[in-house]
């Protein structure tokens, strides 16, 4: 395929306001946490899926082959600038068959036709050309809703759990009886929460919110067909800048407190907890070695930070590496290696997947995937798919995952769901 890009620079401009007149075509939204880059993409011109095992490797060798075709009129921009693949993938290496996450396939990227982006103080724009246009039928957008298993109310506001309460507590005794049986060291545990509301919910609206109350998480939205998966990560699964790698260690979690003393409190008591602690390093000691599997110079602090965001602050160790010389590594192809981390699967990993597959009950779709951008260089970003809802017609679903390690106990993991959905709630709902 032979794609010809155009880039040209503009004047600064709202891209939620652009995203919000963008209609059903195909979108993607980006910010990242230091705000220094923010991505609006519109349309497609090509597309990458794959799925199974090998799912981002195979999709790290199509988008290589890909950009060779490509051709770039314009004056020299960092990466960011265009032309991007944009999209991402889910937690499972197969698509759901489940309603709510139809036209999302197991992984999905793609080349906006029109790629709005500003990099500091700069603003660029960049146009693709593609030999045609993706056929109507093989857009996500050809979808359409295609119904819903739930039916929301004509009128009002309802929400709805899954699993129950006493279901999820059940599989926390499950899972805390594999680990002390010696099969598994941890596990990952999703709830989901629908909510209804008649009229739906507004994405860019949503997107806007995040972005307001969570200056240090990844804002991304994901719009396919008419839904959009939206949400504020503090994770980063990769980040490739020439041979520059970094990578994030997240795990271990405590919610913020109603005053500066009980903040203080809750934050020594989160950095000194043995279980909390352990379960941070489950996650750090698995980023080191897979970054290790492609990279030299790993390095990751025996000790974690606090990362304080808004209503909740974990336990945050960031690694950095550098490519080892002669290796072609793309930023798809080191998130190979990386995930799924135990910050979202868990430990041994095919143990804990296999758990998974036999106990979870939340359909997680893209929840606790990767979403982010590639560029032609192989530089590209991604965070882990957390925080989020996906939005379609009257229903916003939203997810949380707990890691339960030994000492977990069904009470304290059940709670620390609540309070980890409720901490969403305020981008979707206006009070």
């Amino acid at each position: 395929m032979t794609l010809r890009a155009v880039r040209t620079t503009s004047e600064p401009a709202d891209l939620l306001a652009r995203l919000a007149r963008a209609g059903g075509t195909t979108r993607f939204y980006w910010r990242s946490p230091q705000r220094d880059v923010e991505l609006l993409g519109l349309g497609e011109v090509a597309t990458i899926e794959a799925e199974g095992a090998n799912r981002l490797r195979a999709a790290a060798e199509k988008a290589q082959a890909l950009w060779r075709g490509l051709s770039v009129d314009g004056p020299d921009a960092p990466p960011e600038a265009g032309p991007l693949l944009v999209g991402g993938f889910g937690f499972w290496d197969e698509p759901g068959a489940e309603a709510d996450w139809r036209g999302f396939p197991a992984l999905r990227f793609w080349v906006p036709e029109v790629l709005f982006a500003r990099v500091g103080d700069a603003s660029w724009c960049t146009v693709t050309h593609g030999p045609a246009r993706v056929a109507h039928d093989a857009s996500p957008a050809s979808h359409a809703d295609l119904g819903c298993p739930r039916r929301a109310p004509r009128t009002g506001f309802s929400a709805s759990a899954e699993p129950s309460g006493d279901e999820f507590a059940l599989a926390v005794t499950r899972a805390t009886d594999a680990i002390g049986a010696g099969e598994l060291e941890k596990v990952v545990l999703a709830r989901a929460c629908t909510l209804f509301q008649a009229g739906g919910f507004d994405a860019a609206r949503v997107l806007r919110s995040l972005a307001e109350s969570q200056p240090r998480c990844f804002v991304y939205g994901v719009g396919l067909g008419s839904a959009t998966f939206v949400g504020a990560s503090p994770e980063r699964l990769v980040r490739l800048r020439g041979a520059d790698v970094l990578a994030d260690a997240l795990a271990g979690s405590a919610p913020r407190g109603r005053t500066p003393e009980e903040d203080e409190r809750r934050a020594c008591g989160l950095l000194a907890s043995a279980k909390e602690r352990g379960e941070h390093e489950i996650v750090r000691r698995a980023v080191v070695a897979a970054l290790s599997e492609r990279c030299c110079d790993v390095r990751g602090a025996d000790t974690p930070a606090l990362l304080r965001l808004e209503g909740i602050q974990h336990l945050h160790t960031p690694v950095s590496a550098r490519v080892a010389d002669g290796d072609r590594a793309c930023a798809l192809s080191l998130a190979a290696e990386l995930f799924p981390t135990p910050a979202v699967g868990g430990a041994p990993r095919g143990a804990a997947l296999d758990f998974l597959r036999r106990n979870e009950a939340a359909r997680r779709g893209w929840y606790s995937g990767g979403t982010g951008w590639l560029a032609p260089s192989g530089d590209g970003e991604l965070c882990v798919a957390l925080r989020s809802a996906l939005l379609r017609g009257d229903a916003a679903t939203l997810h949380a995952g707990v890691g339960i390690v030994a000492g977990s106990t069904p009470e304290a993991e059940l709670d620390e769901t609540r309070w980890k959905l409720a901490s969403a709630l305020g981008a979707l709902v206006e009070l």
